[in-house]
């Protein structure tokens, strides 16, 4: 399954990192609160926020957005259809199913983007081979789950000392697994 460039919604386009986006990358993914239930530290520096754009960027050079053959996954820009970017979404194939995760910038909290984003991408998952799409989030990120359940998903568990945050406890924390599956 390939994904396409780039998505559109009512309000959204989602599309391909480019070079120009580093600041932006570095804007979103420095600030604490953004990246508090993350699975890294904020970004320190530019250059790092050039690294992981470079990353995403050559991933989809060698494989054209084929989910088959990248394991990493690839990363969409979020932006509102006049052009300002307010966040990103990932898409990663894993053993059962596609996981995405995501970013919103806090000026853009409570507008409902991320819940349109990820829907469309869920949307054209389902609509295209995938069985299963699915998120995890921390027990006490309350933003993601309205996400996750906005977008159509439904919580499917607990998982009990699933994962670490490093910008939290360094103990294992719980988290939530959502999913929404095609029905056939």
């Amino acid at each position: 399954m390939r994904l396409p460039a780039e998505l559109e919604t009512e309000r959204l386009r989602l599309r391909l990192p480019e070079d120009a986006d580093r600041d932006f990358v570095f804007d979103l993914f420095s600030d604490p609160e953004v990246v508090r239930y993350l699975s890294f530290r904020p970004l320190a520096t530019l250059e790092q926020a050039q690294t992981m754009l470079g990353h995403f960027r050559s991933a989809w050079q060698r494989h054209l957005g084929d989910l088959a053959a990248e394991k990493r996954g690839y990363l969409y820009v979020v932006e509102e259809r006049w052009g300002a970017a307010v966040g990103t979404l990932g898409v990663r194939r894993e053993t059962y199913g596609y996981e995405l995760s995501y970013a919103l910038a806090r000026s853009a909290w409570g507008r409902g983007y991320m819940p349109e984003a990820v829907r469309a991408v869920s949307d054209w998952l389902l609509e295209n081979g995938a069985w299963r799409v699915f998120a995890t989030c921390h027990v006490e990120n309350t933003g993601s789950q309205r996400t996750l359940e906005k977008a159509g998903f439904e919580r499917e568990g607990r998982m009990r000392r699933y994962f670490t945050f490093p910008n939290l406890d360094p103990e294992p924390a719980d988290g939530y697994l959502y999913a929404r599956v095609r029905q056939e």
